[in-house]
């Protein structure tokens, strides 16, 4: 496995340095006209890869992605039997919008994309989801903003590269800080919110036969309440997930599998 940095620098892998995520909300839609949605291929499925072919995986989304996609790109070569080259185009704190934005106008990342045999993009939807003035923001604006740039996202991808000839994935959000939210009584309405989020994830991803890793009920378990520090998965923070949780995430992928991509 080789690692490409694209765009931006990526950080060292002591997890110690990953700056401090800041989770969900409400980014708003950028100006400009979304890209249109290309239909869902159904058809005309690639062929596996031949052993000792050379991919390209793209990497987008903000400092929850810095880690797990070597461990992924790892499951893929001994899987598949191909070498695979980490494009990292991930940022600290980077959200839906500016992913967006980024997607539509940086054409190195396009490039890319469209060389790529693998994509995984995660989308963050900005600060303060929960717990601030407007306790219901998450399920009014911020909602329909996520969802417009996930959809807008989704369209620029596919206009590059389909489900047809690369793997692309997308993941749901795990909870984070549980045991700070108990502490605030803040919890059952952020996990409300996560699960209104995570359920426009699945929504839109669906609609264009792309899977969804789900980290959520993993890293939280099957009620949603469980606190990923005490499952051994996140760092001290309590927002980015430790060596343990990273390996797990990549874990999570390779369970999904790999089609459509050969079917």
């Amino acid at each position: 496995m080789r690692r490409a940095v694209s765009g931006f620098s990526i950080p060292l892998r002591a997890m110690g340095l990953v700056t401090v995520l800041v989770l969900l909300a409400g980014a708003c839609a950028p100006p400009g006209t979304p890209t249109p949605l290309p239909p869902t291929p159904t058809t005309a499925r690639a062929p596996m890869p031949e052993p000792g072919a050379e991919w390209d995986y793209v990497v987008l989304g903000d400092s929850r992605t810095w880690v797990f996609p070597d461990y992924y790109a790892a499951h893929i070569e001994a899987d598949l039997g191909v070498k695979v080259t980490v494009h990292y185009w991930s940022r600290d704190g980077q959200m839906s919008w500016s992913l967006l934005l980024l997607l539509r106008n940086n054409q190195e990342l396009r490039n890319d994309i469209s060389e790529a045999e693998v994509v995984t993009f995660f989308g963050n939807a900005g600060p303060g989801y929960c717990g601030g003035i407007d306790t219901e923001d998450c399920f009014g604006q911020t909602l329909t903003d996520f969802r417009a740039n996930l959809d807008a996202i989704i369209a620029e991808i596919l206009s590059l590269r389909s489900t047809s000839d690369a793997i692309i994935r997308t993941m749901d959000w795990y909870h984070p800080c549980v045991k700070e939210n108990k502490e605030d009584g803040i919890f059952e309405e952020c996990k409300r919110c996560i699960e209104a989020l995570n359920e426009q994830i699945v929504q839109a991803a669906s609609e264009h036969n792309i899977p969804v890793v789900r980290t959520h009920p993993v890293f939280n378990g099957p009620d949603g309440d469980e606190d990923g520090r005490d499952k051994g998965y996140l760092q001290a923070d309590g927002l980015h997930p430790n060596a343990a949780g990273h390996a797990l995430i990549a874990d999570l992928h390779r369970e999904v599998g790999y089609e459509p991509l050969g079917q």
